[in-house]
């Protein structure tokens, strides 16, 4: 398959879709967890089941569009899981089969030494799934030290961008699209070569371990935000471009950067999805279900939209 940008913008639009499709199914049929379980979920500051900003975002991981979370019985489903249809089973299968074409075209290029091809795609498939949300919603750009100095903000425990490891390639390409940095050919060219893995003791590629679309980072799917490229569609070289050109992260903040580029639908630090005057600001499933008809609203409109996007796409 040929990832041009027209198959760029409709993985885009299929990532946002997504999102929607668990939103409409969280406040419809989710279930909370077991009280065994519950701590697998909550935030520290959290007192009930969070649909959305659950910790990590395992409960997208939980849902019938996750892969479940190590240590928690998942449910059994017989033909269509309760609360999908057919439009959101052709959904996962779509987001499957093109996530396994990235994979194969990035091992295409490496194969044959084109190291920029790989790299953008790369790039592009992991901003896609988590640089926005990094963005708008963590907002961890910046942090102060002990001496009040602005430094780089941390995002996980373990950070390091050691490029004979996974997790250090994975680590490197999370900052450098939160960043707006250059992905070094160290890398890039380790992404198809067995190395250390995620588990102790283990060896594997990094596209066949983190290249997932519903595997790591899911916390941009249980958290938003949903938004799409305004003029056909923004490769990470142009937010890149974007982030230089304000002088991100030590000038500018998260609208600035992204505006000028996208359409943003929905920001899950805003009404209606947050309300900062409930319980865990409303992200709770009785919160939600409180306000059930008017997010239901705000799926729809936001769906027959992405549907006129897709109609729009032509090989650009």
């Amino acid at each position: 398959m040929n990832t041009n940008d027209a198959f760029w913008k409709r993985f885009e639009l299929d990532l946002q879709e997504i999102k929607l499709a668990y939103l409409n199914w969280a406040v419809g049929f989710a279930i909370e967890p077991k009280p065994e379980y519950r701590h697998l979920f909550r935030w520290d500051h959290q007192e009930c089941f969070c649909p959305i900003n659950s910790r990590y975002g395992r409960a997208f991981t939980i849902s019938p569009f996750g892969s479940g979370v190590r240590g928690v019985p998942r449910p059994k489903y017989q033909g269509i899981p309760r609360g999908l249809d057919e439009t959101d089973i052709a959904l996962i299968a779509r987001l499957t089969d093109n996530t396994r074409s990235i994979r194969s075209a990035i091992a295409s290029a490496l194969e044959t030494g084109q190291l920029d091809d790989a790299r953008q795609m790369a790039l592009n498939f992991y901003w896609l799934k988590l640089g926005a949300h990094e963005l708008m919603f963590d907002r961890t750009q910046l942090e102060y030290d002990e001496y009040g100095k602005v430094r780089k903000g941390r995002w996980g425990l373990d950070e390091s961008e050691k490029w004979r490891t996974l997790n250090g390639i994975r680590n490197r390409i999370v900052n450098v699209t939160r960043y707006g940095e250059l992905l070094e050919d160290e890398y890039v060219s380790n992404l198809n070569r067995k190395l250390p893995g995620f588990s102790r003791n283990s060896q594997s590629t990094f596209l066949s371990s983190a290249f997932s679309w519903n595997r790591y980072g899911m916390c941009a799917f249980d958290c938003g935000p949903v938004l799409w490229s305004k003029k056909g569609f923004v490769n990470f070289s142009k937010v890149k471009e974007r982030m230089n050109q304000i002088g991100w992260p030590y000038y500018g903040c998260p609208s600035q950067v992204l505006r000028p580029l996208y359409t943003i639908a929905l920001n899950y630090r805003r009404p209606p999805i947050r309300r900062r005057g409930d319980p865990d600001e409303g992200y709770s499933l009785k919160s939600l279900r409180s306000r059930a008809c008017r997010i239901y609203e705000i799926i729809d409109n936001t769906l027959e939209t992405i549907d006129k996007e897709r109609r729009l796409i032509k090989t650009y």
